[in-house]
Formats: C-alpha cells, sequence, structure tokens
C-alpha cells in the first residue's frame, strides 16, 4: 500500500511524514493524531535522502494489515473461546457455568494480549515490516 504525505522532520536515516490518510487505510496505527489533529507516520526509513517539506510516498508492507487485524480479532475469538471452554467445563469443576466462562474468558483474552505484545516487540525492529519511503514526489525548493 502506498500512502502519500510531506516530511515534516528528518532524523537519522528516518523521517516523520504528516499523512493524508486515504480511504484505504485501514487502522493499522503507524500513524498517531498530532494535537493539532494532523496525522503523523513517524520514523518512516529514508533511503533516497527526503528533505523537510519534500512530497513522498511511503510504502506500506501489505503485512501490516495482517498485523493490525490480528490485533482485533484474536483478543476477541480468545475472549469468546475462553467463555465458551469455562463455560462448559466450569460444571466439571465445580463451578457456576457463567462465572467459569467470564473468568475463562478473561484468561483467554489476557494471555491473548500478552502473546500479541510479545509478537509486537519481536517484530518492532524487523524492516519488512516497517514503512519506507519509496520515492520523492517533489521537493521543497524554499530549503534550497
Amino acid at each position: 500500500m502506498r500512502e502519500r504525505g510531506k516530511v515534516i522532520t528528518v532524523h537519522d536515516g528516518a523521517v516523520d511524514v504528516l499523512m493524508r490518510v486515504s480511504a484505504g487505510c485501514g487502522g493499522c496505527t503507524l500513524c498517531s493524531r498530532e494535537e493539532g489533529g494532523e496525522t503523523v507516520m513517524h520514523d518512516v526509513a529514508d533511503a533516497l535522502g527526503s528533505t523537510v517539506g519534500d512530497v513522498v510516498d511511503v510504502v506500506i508492507p501489505d503485512t501490516i494489515r495482517s498485523r493490525a487485524a490480528a490485533v482485533f480479532l484474536v483478543p476477541v475469538f480468545s475472549l469468546l473461546a475462553g467463555y465458551l471452554a469455562g463455560f462448559l467445563l466450569g460444571p466439571w469443576a465445580g463451578l457456576e457455568p457463567e462465572t467459569a466462562g467470564v473468568v475463562g474468558a478473561l484468561v483467554f483474552a489476557t494471555i491473548a494480549m500478552l502473546g500479541i505484545s510479545n509478537a509486537e516487540n519481536r517484530l518492532a525492529g524487523d524492516a519488512a515490516f516497517a514503512p519506507k519511503v519509496g520515492a520523492i514526489i517533489s521537493r521543497d525548493r524554499s530549503h534550497t
């Protein structure tokens, strides 16, 4: 996926880009909302030498969408599976089915969130999952 934006900060081989979020944006959480309501993608890898004010295309790997889906879907399915497991196994353990279902749902969801957090930490430094500047569309001539 490609998104277009304007470079607002340059630092150590990476740039921060003020984004024009398109309808195709899947809410992958790469961008953050700044105080003024602007959408900014931080630490975009830049091997092309962008400067402040340049309009750039940011290449966002398709794997980002699958990661974003996992962040939302895995906990939901874990809640459902945990509730079902607790509901069915609770009476066997001498517990009320509803109570055991709620406990099971919370336990499964907590395990899922810890797993997602662990996976996110491992993948954070992987270049295959990082956005990068794919092209400089136009240079800002006011800084030359």
